[in-house]
């Protein structure tokens, strides 16, 4: 059916009295009223009359609480009581009423602007007061604060090698974004504030520096087992073995979570192997010991024995450490941490010592001297004393240091470290030549021949007031015979 000229006239007529009826209703119905799509504080007045907008408004206020939840099921709740909530002065409101309705109605349907009217106000002071007293800030017996913790590199003890342990997210609060993000619920007049809501709340929450997917952190963790997957192995003869590896090199490991790096800790590596150095060294300790007269006692001090050259297994080991494995064999002990994998590891060494005893007894470290081959200086008997394969072979008197403090012969046990058929000997006050020089310490103590005029006057406590400068002082003929039995090495027992 075709619709005439006319037709089309009176429906169009029709339809605009429709509207034009529709929109005389519409404003009609909010003259008096709250434009659609205003709120209060998010409070939705649309339609309503300024006066049940207002009580709306003033009701919530009255009976307002916000429950907040944190982390670890950390809750708080503040009412609006304990902040001076409050409806804002009816005149701020008005004014925004007024406004609204100096424009059409139809401004707000078609995409105008919405009225959102701020109609609460509150005590700030009291609002941080509280906030700083919340559990949620100060902790409790119940409910413990932990600050955020870095991500990181630790040794497994059960695949032996370094893995990333986890960051722990904590429950610290940033401050300032926690006072906002309350604010801003309380001005909303919202009845919850969801803080583990990371969409909503992002940096409500202190965050840990690095994370465990973070690349930075696993180019970490292969630094960290490039030091740590090490087996530095000394042979220390008599088929004993000592091994530096990753159970103790755990400890010696340095990561900083806040600069990023991994560093090998010199200091911890030192302090293993002043350990191990001390475990070999026999240098000084207390020996069993039989007298010329048969009588059995102990004789400490001294520098005869073995010592493992501290500075020297420093270097070699720290150059070991600092020589990453092939990522291969990384690979595999990682894989399967067995003994034929860490064979792959490892890195053969041989002690350096920077004085050595006669053998190494592993069960008796006293059993460190030739006991055929060595001479004793009695102090108190003034004597000398040699033996050789076990029997005594020469035996005369001599004359030891004066007992002054500076002077004084040290005991302890000793070796046989120079021979010179002439040496000039220097002091502070004094500069003599003398023959068969065979020395017992480095400090300038030793055997020799002296020509002193008073050996007539010899007796076993002369050496108290006529004493050498610290010397075992003999005859030249005693002098050459010591000279001539006794050899580089042989111990020398000093001893009162």
């Amino acid at each position: 059916m075709r619709i005439t000229k006319k037709q089309g006239g009176i429906i169009g007529g029709a339809v605009a009295v429709v509207l034009i009826a529709a929109a005389i209703g519409v404003h009609a119905h909010y003259q008096n009223r709250w434009y659609p799509g205003s709120t209060f504080n998010k409070v939705d007045v649309s339609g309503m009359t300024y006066e049940e907008s207002v009580k709306k408004v003033k009701k919530s206020i009255d009976s307002y609480k916000l429950k907040i939840k944190g982390r670890n099921n950390g809750q708080e709740v503040i009412s609006g009581k304990e902040i001076d909530l409050a409806f804002k002065t009816e005149s701020h409101v008005k004014d925004a009423y007024k406004k609204q309705h100096s424009q059409s109605v139809f401004s707000t349907i078609f995409g105008g602007k919405k009225n959102k009217v701020t109609a609460v106000a509150l005590s700030e002071q009291k609002l941080k007061a509280k906030l700083k007293q919340s559990v949620l800030i100060k902790g409790s017996d119940t409910y413990k604060i932990t600050k955020p913790v870095d991500a990181t590199i630790v040794y497994s003890a059960d695949k032996k090698y370094g893995v990333i342990q986890k960051e722990d997210e904590g429950n610290y609060l940033n401050r300032k974004a926690f006072y906002d993000a309350v604010e801003k619920s309380i001005e909303s007049l919202s009845n919850t504030l969801n803080l583990t809501d990371e969409k909503k709340n992002p940096d409500v929450y202190k965050k840990p520096g690095l994370y465990h997917d973070d690349e930075e952190l696993k180019q970490m963790q292969t630094t960290y087992n490039e030091y740590l997957l090490h087996f530095i192995q000394w042979d220390m003869g008599n088929n004993v073995k000592e091994t530096l590896g990753p159970d103790a090199l755990k400890d010696c490991i340095k990561v900083n979570t806040k600069r990023h790096t991994v560093k090998l800790d010199q200091p911890a590596v030192e302090k293993w192997l002043e350990s191990f150095c001390l475990k070999y060294k026999t240098q000084g300790i207390a020996r069993t010991f039989k007298t010329h007269s048969g009588k059995k006692i102990k004789v400490s001090g001294g520098d005869y024995g073995w010592r493992i050259d501290y500075d020297k297994v420093i270097a070699q080991t720290m150059t070991a450490l600092k020589k990453a494995p092939e990522e291969s064999a990384i690979k595999a002990y990682e894989k399967g941490p067995s003994k034929e994998n860490e064979q792959a590891l490892l890195t053969s060494l041989k002690p350096v010592y920077s004085h050595k005893g006669y053998r190494m007894d592993y069960t008796n470290k006293q059993n460190d001297w030739d006991t055929q081959n060595y001479s004793e200086v009695d102090l108190s008997a003034q004597e000398v004393f040699v033996y050789k394969k076990g029997k005594l072979v020469f035996s005369t008197t001599c004359i030891t240091g004066k007992a002054t403090p500076d002077r004084i012969t040290r005991t302890g046990v000793y070796d046989i470290k120079e021979k010179k058929l002439t040496k000039t000997l220097t002091g502070a006050d004094y500069s003599v030549p003398t023959r068969y020089w065979t020395r017992i310490m480095w400090t300038g103590t030793g055997y020799h021949y002296s020509s002193r005029g008073d050996w007539g006057s010899w007796s076993p406590t002369y050496y108290k007031t006529n004493g050498s400068h610290g010397c075992v002082n003999l005859t030249l003929s005693d002098a050459r015979s010591v000279y001539n039995l006794t050899k580089i090495g042989d111990p020398v027992f000093i001893h009162y």
